[in-house]
């Protein structure tokens, strides 16, 4: 779109309205106008005269009428040749749009060009970074949700694992490792398979052994029996026979064999084996810390390539501005978020954002502009000039810099000698 056809101020009048007793301005049809003044004299009141008359009720002022007077009124010329009236009363106010061909109308004609941006530049520059990153992606219909919420989960669940990795490896250094167990664990089978033949072994000799003291004390209770009993000597010898005969038929039970050194070797098995298992859980615990790495590794990988697609999806987004751009929720220009731009490259922003919001727009309104100093303003008028665009704004000063200078609520003829502010020329600073 030629800067022709965008909207722009081409004169306005306001009389009696807040602070303003007359003031006439013919705004530079491009670059900055700079209405100065010193404090309480009527420049701020002059850009909510305009908010009114161009932006509805919604934008009219308490107490719209100067103290003292009846009415008040905003009459405003526009580059399209529309012509607005506002007029202020006690009871309320009302709105006169009229066209070239002398149609009549009302706000809503106004509403296919007046931006509420432009109207109020300063809702956007005041906004927080998340509601300026907000109005951008909102202005060139990007949603970030999706990529931003898979971005938490990934983060979050990336952070679990990377929690568990940590905890797994700080158990396993926690545990001994020992050289020379290493990790095969030693069988005891066989050994428990001739401990258990010995222990039957000697089993059946102890019983053979106690059968045998058993008998030997019957033979010595018969004995006594004998000498006790001699009147049944016959019967004692009878049975004393038999037990010796039973004494005669048992087998020699044999030796006892020495399970000692098998009892050792099986303890030692246990030993090796708790050492060798104590290796087998610290290399689990190492096992299970390197799967907790590679799941992060992983997630990091999902992220990398969320981040990836995110940041495609703004390079191919139609920007207002080149190297303007939204990371981690926050406007960014040139890679700096809003606090680390320069006063110029903030108006800049601001200003091609809400350009954006309406092309027909030409014009933005700026309150307060004090802060910048003269090289800065001078950028961002040749900035103004090399895009068509119109900037009206306020300045504590009576410079030769302002267009006019409000005293007392009336328009004078400013110092501006010059003519310089926002002339054409090599730019400091890249702005495209």
């Amino acid at each position: 779109m030629t800067s022709n056809s965008k909207v722009k101020i081409a004169s306005l009048q306001i009389e009696n309205v807040k602070r303003v007793q007359a003031v006439e301005l013919v705004p530079a049809d491009t670059g900055l106008t700079i209405i100065g003044g010193n404090n309480r004299q009527g420049k701020t009141s002059c850009l909510n005269a305009i908010m009114a008359a161009l932006g509805g009720a919604k934008y009219d002022p308490t107490n719209a009428v100067k103290a003292g007077e009846k009415g008040g009124s905003v009459s405003i010329n526009l580059s399209n040749g529309l012509k607005v009236q506002k007029t202020f009363t006690e009871k309320g106010s009302y709105l006169k749009v009229e066209d070239p061909k002398g149609k009549k109308s009302g706000q809503s004609l106004l509403n296919d060009f007046v931006s509420a941006f432009a109207l109020d530049l300063g809702q956007f520059v005041n906004a927080n970074d998340k509601a300026k990153a907000k109005i951008l992606l909102e202005i060139i219909g990007v949603d970030l949700a999706p990529y931003e919420e898979k971005h938490k989960k990934l983060y979050a669940d990336r952070e679990t694992i990377g929690q568990l990795k940590r905890r797994a490896e700080k158990h396993a250094e926690a545990m001994p490792w020992d050289e020379e167990a290493g990790t095969e664990l030693f069988e005891a089978s066989d050994i428990m398979k001739q401990l258990e033949a010995v222990v039957t072994h000697n089993s059946k000799i102890r019983r053979a052994r106690a059968d045998i003291e058993m008998l030997k004390q019957k033979r010595d209770a018969q004995n006594r029996r004998i000498e006790e009993m001699m009147e049944k000597l016959a019967d004692a010898r009878t049975e004393l026979q038999a037990i010796q005969d039973a004494l005669d038929d048992a087998d020699e039970p044999g030796t006892l064999m020495d399970d000692e050194a098998l009892q050792l070797k099986l303890s030692d098995i246990e030993e090796k084996n708790a050492r060798v298992r104590l290796n087998l859980e610290r290399q689990k615990a190492l096992g299970e810390a390197e799967g907790y790495a590679e799941e992060y590794r992983a997630l990091t990988e999902q992220i990398d390539q969320n981040q990836a697609e995110l940041h495609g999806l703004l390079e191919d987004a139609d920007m207002p501005l080149k190297q303007l751009t939204v990371e981690d929720g926050v406007l960014k220009f040139k890679g700096q978020p809003w606090d680390g731009m320069s006063g110029a490259e903030q108006l800049v922003v601001a200003a091609a954002i809400c350009q954006r919001v309406n092309p027909n727009m030409g014009f933005v309104l700026i309150d307060r502009i004090e802060m910048m100093d003269m090289p800065t303003l001078n950028e961002f008028g040749r900035w103004l000039e090399a895009n068509g665009l119109q900037a009206i704004t306020t300045r504590v000063s009576t410079g030769p810099e302002c267009s006019i200078i409000i005293e007392d609520g009336v328009s004078k003829p400013s110092a501006k000698e010059s003519g310089n502010v926002g002339k054409p020329g090599k730019p400091k600073f890249d702005f495209d």
